[in-house]
């Protein structure tokens, strides 16, 4: 007997699945083949971040008059459990979504009883990235005493040079090189990965709040930024916090960031809310 397929992806307020709820899902069932597809937007409980605005170009304003997620938990229960196999792009993410936002109306649901098949991942499995991968793609032929340290030293050389060779990177600054290699980086305030800029606003970037707004959370739950000021944290991360609960607006407090940390890429700085000419 074939298995019933659902393909399904999720939008949501942010990044981190702990804190941030979904605000589109979209499946579609595949049986005996013909398709069934499923489509609803929410209305969350959190503000829409910036960046995630910017991303799926949902809006609060958008999903105001849409049911929460918990209106239509028992619908989207009973269509997921149809499925036999669970299909989609990086998958993980969007599954552990779903458990939590059931998981916060008080009950669960079982998804890892499944099959999970994921393109992304298996990609992967397929194009192994490992040194000796690297090598052989890179540099042509096999690598030889593989995990010996001195071998390994010269093999990084090897197929940094032929990447480069490959992708027409010999002319690249190392500044650039390193920019390929944490892209983030030009992101962040300050030297460490604490907050960064997404779409005009600082957010988290550790934590459970991690990828929400900054001057949310202080809104939210100001005992947590006063928690991280007495904690072991770098003092540029403390002086931080400390700013978003000093009273300033958020466009006199970005701009005082602007100043002392430098611009991250222009993209990092459009609010999604203000269109594109």
């Amino acid at each position: 007997m074939s298995k019933i397929m659902i393909a399904f992806d999720v939008e949501t307020t942010g990044r981190n699945p702990d804190t941030d709820q979904i605000v589109e899902l979209s499946m579609c069932l595949y049986e005996g083949g013909k398709e069934e597809t499923y489509y609803q937007l929410f209305k969350p409980e959190v503000p829409i971040a910036k960046g995630a605005e910017a991303v799926h170009g949902i809006s609060m304003a958008d999903v105001a008059d849409q049911p929460s997620f918990a209106e239509k938990a028992d619908e989207i229960e009973a269509f997921m459990a149809r499925a036999d196999v669970i299909v989609g792009y990086n998958v993980r993410f969007d599954i552990r979504c779903v458990e939590k936002e059931f998981e916060r109306i008080g009950r669960s649901i079982d998804l890892a009883s499944r099959l999970v098949v994921d393109p992304f991942r298996i990609w992967q499995s397929l194009e192994p990235r490992s040194l000796t991968d690297a090598y052989r793609r890179f540099v042509g032929g096999e690598l030889e005493n593989a995990h010996s340290a001195e071998a390994d030293v010269q093999a990084a050389v090897d197929v940094l040079r032929g990447i480069r060779r490959t992708f027409n990177l010999e002319e690249t600054s190392w500044e650039e090189l390193a920019r390929m290699t944490n892209p983030e980086k030009d992101y962040w305030v300050g030297p460490s990965n604490h907050f960064s800029w997404s779409a005009g606003e600082v957010v988290f970037g550790f934590g459970k709040y991690n990828g929400r707004p900054l001057f949310e959370v202080a809104r939210r739950e100001d005992s947590y930024l006063r928690w991280i000021m007495k904690s072991d944290f770098p003092p540029h991360v403390q002086s931080i916090c400390k700013g978003a609960l000093s009273g300033m607006d958020e466009e006199d407090f970005n701009q005082r960031i602007l100043s002392h940390y430098g611009h991250p890429p222009e993209d990092a700085m459009i609010d999604p809310r203000q269109g594109t000419s």
